[in-house]
């Protein structure tokens, strides 16, 4: 440190003894750099690690906003294909979106359907069942957006389906046979 104060002093001497006045603004604008420099060189990296950290989270609030909006999409499972009317699913997905949601997500994303009438039959549905659930002032509903991200479900029926046939095929429990002595369960002395 010592080192660099004498640097500083001699050369804003030089400066000040210099004849010249463009010489003295050039030498006090070198002067200047020198102490910006090791300034600079002193709070490194502090000043640089805000935008660095922003830069690391910015994909990450990407990824929790497209979470929040495939969780918050009504697909065409949610919907009546001839009317565009919701369906029980999609009444209680807006119900959900409504009531247990985080406010700050409460968004509802609508899928766009073949047409733009069929897409505009669903969106006045979405829009009317929110309302009448809602129903109060003091709690306005929540943006209706028309999104082109399509959900990757099943429908429930499917669902349902192939749950009840998993149990229908589950063999009744039984105990192993007694005259088997229990070498067939593996722990046995089998091969001694």
């Amino acid at each position: 440190m010592p080192v660099r104060l004498s640097a500083v002093v001699g050369l804003v001497l030089i400066a000040f003894g210099c004849a010249g006045q463009a010489s003295a603004e050039l030498l006090a604008s070198g002067v200047n750099s020198v102490v910006r420099d090791i300034k600079r060189r002193q709070c490194w990296p502090d000043p640089f690690q805000t935008a660095d950290r922003a830069a690391v989270r910015a994909p990450f609030c990407a990824m929790v906003a497209n979470g929040w909006r495939r969780q918050n999409l009504l697909s065409d499972l949610h919907f009546q294909p001839q009317t565009g009317q919701l369906t029980e699913a999609g009444r209680l997905k807006v119900q959900w979106i409504l009531t247990a949601c985080p406010e700050q997500h409460r968004a509802i994303y609508v899928h766009i359907a073949g047409t733009r009438d069929e897409t505009s039959a669903r969106l006045a549905a979405v829009q009317q069942w929110a309302s009448q659930f809602a129903g109060d002032e003091t709690s306005p509903t929540p943006p209706v957006t028309i999104t082109s991200v399509s959900d990757q479900g099943w429908p429930a029926e499917r669902v349902d389906a192939i749950g009840r046939r998993m149990i229908s095929s589950t063999p009744i429990p039984r105990l192993p046979d007694a005259d088997a002595g229990g070498a067939s369960a593996g722990g046995g002395n089998a091969g001694r």
